[in-house]
């Protein structure tokens, strides 16, 4: 009994040992850690480029056969326990032949000092091969020769394929080339800094980028990396993904651009270890102060004269919001009166609002400067406020005795900034004046129950009035009914119907005061639906203007003759454009119209100005038409349009 169990013990201990010598991994295993195997391999030099999947092929056990033969190991091909410890270890000889960390100089023993004679510390120097010396020239050939060939391939000095292990005159010439594109003299011949330069992740390649950089194209665990990173940075909608696509390559110079670097689309090991660290500003929050939503309680739209009148004349402008033009037959349909006091007006049936969406059209109306889609929002207003055409609008309008006021609900938001005070003469800088008390501006059908309240006031003033209300009108969640009461059961063609009744209403008020003949009153939207038609309604009745019906034009308008308009019905010229008045029945335009759009497939998405998170938009589309507003839709459909990435979303 006792020889059967010494016999045991022997047999477990060999055991033991053979199974410590098995093969861990081997070709064709896959799997986390034969990926974190190549990973290390590139490391240390024995990869180059990305490493693209986790399957050990034939080229890894080409690779696992240099790393034995440059450690003094048997060339098997494949990765055992101990060679698996020796990978990761400080310890193991890299391709270039150098272990992963020098060992550190250890003092040389010093003999013991005779009696009487003073001890003496001498120190052995560390012996270095000198940094110049040459490895490879012009001559030698071998496997070394035909590894450094397909290194410079990948850097691009090499095309197609590497035929010989020689170094000949051809490689000679690619050397200084690499030498000369790295800042090196340019001699043809590889020394140990030529050598070490090549095989590091700072060589240059013959493109001017950087071994260690990622780009389009590119494919991998780097590339996988940097998008989950991109991904918990709010860069990306999903993680995943380990191809460098196009819409990467834009999301990457929203990257850069919100955080200082030079928009290139491509990542240099700089910005990678940057976008891995915790500096790297999350999307969405990185705006310019001057430009975020803050800024808005500093500015504010005053309430205080939105129902008076002025007895010396008067431009009244409403804005009847979203109401495109192709749903004014069923309003009709269904409230057959509502126009009924409208008899004095023409109705321009093909009006061009040029932008979809509130914030670009209301600050192109008042300014007369157009959007560019590549700034951000807040550039945008400051660009639009401070143009050689607004400057020319107000101070007009100033010069010839009236004031102008601009009456919106949600205050800033439409783009009346800090640029604009002195051109609004209701927009109150709170900054100077913080105790100033400002009047709410009431919308809904808060608006239409203070103007029933109070009706309107007239001031005994020689100052004229511009006065432009902007109502909420034809937007969902409806709010009003026909007779313009609040009620939020009601469809669209109710609710345009109501908010129509309100300006009908303020309309009367101004006939009872003797106001209305020689005023200029304009009803339009600042845009339609981007979802069926684009086009807008405008009505006009210029001053003194009367007939007993609504007269109808096609004249191809554009609410980019609002300013030419405005400034060309209080007498004065305008040198930027055109008036409505240029454009007669039967004329034919060409003209554009822009919306924003949400494309996550081409482009990122982007920060918002409104609320400072990712916005609701990141493309910016144009149509560009001949004709009215079916041409306009014809358009649509086809997906005529021209686009570009919006550096920033209104909302």
């Amino acid at each position: 009994m006792k020889r059967f169990v010494l016999v045991l013990m022997i047999l477990s201990v060999l055991l033991c040992a053979s199974a410590l010598a098995e093969t861990v991994y081997k070709q064709g295993d896959k799997g986390a850690e034969v990926l974190a195997i190549k990973e290390r391999m590139l490391e240390l030099g024995y990869y180059t480029g990305n490493i693209s999947h986790n399957v050990f092929n034939d080229t890894m056990t080409e690779r696992v056969k240099q790393l034995q033969k440059a450690n003094g190991l048997k060339q098997t091909g494949a990765v055992d326990e101990e060679l698996y410890a020796l990978i990761f270890s400080d310890s193991v000889i890299m391709k270039n032949g150098k272990p992963y960390k020098e060992p550190e100089t250890v003092a040389a023993p010093t003999e013991a000092p005779q009696a009487g004679q003073p001890a003496q510390t001498q120190e052995t120097p560390a012996v270095t091969a000198p940094a110049n010396k040459v490895l490879y020239r012009e001559g030698d050939s071998g496997s070394d020769v035909l590894a450094i060939k397909q290194r410079m391939l990948e850097l691009g000095y090499y095309n197609g394929n590497i035929s010989n292990n020689a170094y000949n005159s051809t490689m000679t010439e690619r050397v200084k080339q690499l030498q000369a594109i790295n800042g090196r003299e340019a001699t043809g011949v590889i020394d140990q800094e030529t050598y070490d330069l090549i095989y590091s992740n700072s060589v240059m390649g013959l493109n001017g980028l950087a071994a260690g950089t990622i780009k389009q194209g590119d494919s991998g665990s780097r590339v996988r990396a940097i998008r989950n990173r991109m991904y918990e940075l709010k860069y990306f909608d999903a993680a995943g993904g380990s191809e460098f696509t196009a819409a990467m390559t834009e999301r990457v110079k929203l990257l850069q651009k919100m955080n200082g670097f030079a928009e290139t689309g491509v990542i240099t090991p700089e910005l990678y270890d940057y976008i891995m660290s915790d500096k790297c500003t999350q999307c969405g929050v990185h705006v310019n102060p001057m430009y975020n939503a803050m800024m808005r309680t500093l500015y504010k739209l005053d309430g205080e004269k939105l129902y008076h009148v002025s007895s010396s004349g008067n431009v009244v402008i409403f804005i009847v919001d979203y109401f495109a033009n192709n749903w004014l037959s069923s309003v009709v349909q269904n409230y057959p009166r509502m126009l009924d006091n409208f008899h004095d007006f023409t109705y321009y049936s093909n009006c061009d609002p040029r932008y979809i969406g509130t914030y670009p059209s209301i600050t192109h109306m008042l300014t007369g400067h157009d959007f560019d889609p590549s700034l951000l929002v807040g550039e945008f207003f400051e660009q639009s406020w401070t143009s050689d055409s607004a400057n020319y609008i107000y101070d007009t309008i100033h010069s010839l005795g009236y004031e102008f006021r601009y009456y919106y609900y949600t205050s800033i938001s439409d783009g009346a900034m800090s640029w604009a005070v002195g051109k609004l003469d209701n927009l109150v800088d709170m900054t100077a004046n913080p105790e100033h008390e400002v009047t709410p501006i009431y919308s809904f059908t808060d608006f239409y129950d203070n103007l029933k309240a109070q009706g309107l006031t007239v001031d005994q003033t020689d100052k004229k009035y511009i006065q432009m209300i902007h109502l909420r009108g034809a937007h969902a969640p409806y709010s009003a009914d026909a007779n313009g009461n609040y009620n939020t059961s009601v469809g669209r063609n109710e609710n345009i119907a109501g908010y129509m009744r309100m300006v009908d209403d303020y309309i009367q008020r101004m006939k009872e005061l003797g106001l209305y003949d020689d005023a200029t009153i304009i009803i339009t939207a600042d845009h339609g639906d981007k979802g069926s038609n684009m086009q807008v309604v405008y009505w006009i009745k210029q001053a003194n203007e009367r007939h007993d019906s609504i007269i109808t034009t096609d004249a191809p308008i554009s609410h980019d003759d609002f300013p030419g308009t405005i400034l060309s019905i209080i007498g004065a010229d305008y040198p930027y454009g055109d008036s409505i008045f240029d454009w007669q029945a039967g004329e034919t335009r060409r003209r554009t119209c822009s919306v924003v759009d949400r494309d996550t497939t081409r482009f990122p998405l982007v920060s918002s100005y409104s609320d400072l998170e990712l916005g609701a938009h990141n493309m910016w589309k144009t149509y560009t038409y001949t004709g009215n507003g079916q041409e306009l839709m014809r358009q649509q459909k086809r997906g005529s349009y021209t686009y570009e990435f919006l550096a920033q979303s209104f909302n």
